[in-house]
């Protein structure tokens, strides 16, 4: 996928006030790490994350999107009728019907001339968001449009902490395949993308490409219980995670290798990588199979662990912020999800 008339023109993020350490998770598990003779601290050496931040499990992903689009339009002055489409991108999502996107679309006041419609695909949505987006762009259909998603992992990390202490005969093995959801954390982030025409930023995103290796599509799945998206102690989330995070690199470097090509990159002419956020052995897998400086990539999962959907568009805004990004930089957004998916765009600041 090439583009020319593609710019990425705004973004916001809203991350919640309250934090959940790694250690009061484990504080939580107590039983199980004596069960289990766990040293202390085991969690954070586990995953490198220190804590995530966490919203009420009450919170409407919608009122979130909302106020992460508003950061948007704001910054770059923008009104709501320049909004010519709107898409919802997160695995979580008010109810199974209508779609979320209908009351952003609603509480923003955009012009019922402007669509929508919701995308979930694990944690690669936004960036399938994205890729959507571009291409209607692209194709002159749309002046600008809207990305937006919410992660609220709160009632996945009660539940997953109340199955781990009252399931009878849990196994270390089978311990270990629910941790992995104990790395989740919340947040909600907004990216606008405009034609060149009508532009301010002149962001481009040149191109991208993704690829597939859905043979592997039951590493990692969420089952929830009988009510439609009521989630309680019953829900499920279970994932193979050393399994899962050696077909992502394989996929991930495959996929890199032939991005690159496409678009005549070397490693060298890559300032700045805005990935997908795990863990610190999944971006240390995911480094060393590209065969990159980890300088270059930005990481946030320490101190949020991994937001899903929404872990690369906070991370990247949150790096802009942070870093001195010239005109002419090179800028990778990297992406992967459970399925397994891997995206890769290229944009040139």
């Amino acid at each position: 996928m090439r583009y020319s008339q593609v710019c990425l023109e705004s973004w916001g993020y809203v991350l919640p006030e309250k934090v959940l350490t790694s250690l009061e998770i484990e504080k939580q598990l107590s039983p199980l790490c004596k069960k289990f003779s766990l040293p202390s601290g085991f969690f954070e050496i586990f995953t490198g994350i220190k804590e995530r931040r966490v919203w009420e499990k009450e919170t409407l992903p919608s009122h979130m999107s909302t106020l992460a689009a508003q950061k948007a339009l704001t910054k770059e002055n923008l009104k709501n009728t320049d909004i010519d489409y709107l898409l919802h991108v997160s695995v979580s999502r008010d109810y199974l019907e209508p779609a979320t996107a209908a009351t952003v679309h609603h509480e923003l006041g955009l012009s019922p001339q402007a669509s929508y419609f919701d995308i979930s695909n694990a944690c690669l949505g936004f960036l399938n968001g994205i890729l959507v987006l571009s291409n209607m762009i692209e194709l002159g259909q749309i002046k600008r449009g809207l990305i937006v998603g919410t992660e609220i992992s709160t009632p996945m990390i009660e539940a997953i902490i109340t199955k781990l202490l009252n399931t009878p005969n849990l196994t270390i093995s089978e311990a270990y395949t629910y941790l992995p959801s104990l790395t989740l954390g919340c947040g909600s982030a907004a990216l606008i993308l405009a034609h060149t025409s009508v532009s301010k930023t002149k962001h481009r995103i040149l191109g991208g490409l993704s690829r597939t290796a859905s043979e592997f599509h039951t590493l990692c799945q969420a089952i929830p219980d009988t009510g439609l998206f009521n989630f309680s102690p019953q829900l499920s989330m279970k994932t193979e995670a050393n399994t899962l995070m050696q077909e992502a690199a394989k996929l991930a470097k495959s996929t890199w290798t032939e991005f690159k090509q496409d678009f005549s990159l070397e490693n060298n002419s890559i300032h700045h990588i805005f990935s997908h956020q795990v863990g610190r052995m999944p971006r240390e897998e995911m480094m060393k199979a590209l065969g990159v400086d980890h300088t270059k990539d930005y990481p946030t999962f320490e101190f949020l662990g991994n937001m899903g959907s929404v872990s690369l568009p906070a991370t990247f805004a949150m790096g802009v912020e942070k870093r001195q990004i010239q005109a002419k930089d090179n800028i990778i957004l990297m992406g992967f999800g459970s399925g397994i998916n891997s995206l890769f765009f290229l944009v040139q600041w």
